[in-house]
């Protein structure tokens, strides 16, 4: 069992149309993000300060980001946003911590505009492709490099 360590502080931030996944397609996921979100927090507990956030606005994502720059880790999902946002981009390059960019899906199996991601010229680590499973990646990656 791993002690909680409050000085690594993460933030899970998920972009527009995530927050009804159980809504979505049936190669995101059955589960809602509700759901979601009770496992990571159950998965997580006692290690890290983790901080949601969930929005279908991008400015609100990059305010959000903005406010929380005094965080170690960023694990996003920017969703439709990773291909054409160039001010989430700029946003991202201001940090000075560790950006691991999920997708749920595959983009490279997915429509022809979706193989390119703007955000992955500022993320450091990418997972596509792994659904839901990709976030409890991304912790497992988080402990062993922090603990």
């Amino acid at each position: 069992m791993y002690l909680f360590n409050k000085n690594i502080k993460i933030l899970i931030i998920n972009g527009p149309n995530l927050n009804i996944l159980k809504e979505r397609e049936y190669f995101y996921s059955q589960k809602s993000f509700k759901k979601f979100k009770k496992k990571i927090n159950f998965y997580s507990k006692n290690i890290f300060d983790i901080i949601f956030f969930n929005s279908n606005c991008e400015g609100k994502i990059i305010n959000f980001i903005q406010k929380n720059k005094n965080v170690n880790w960023i694990i996003i999902n920017p969703a439709a946003y990773s291909h054409y946002s160039l001010s989430l981009l700029d946003c991202l390059k201001t940090f000075k911590g560790i950006i691991i960019e999920i997708h749920i899906t595959n983009i490279y199996k997915r429509e022809f505009f979706r193989f390119k991601s703007l955000i992955s010229l500022r993320s450091n680590i990418i997972i596509s492709g792994m659904s839901l499973d990709g976030y409890f990646l991304s912790i497992d990656y988080i402990i062993k490099k922090c603990l």
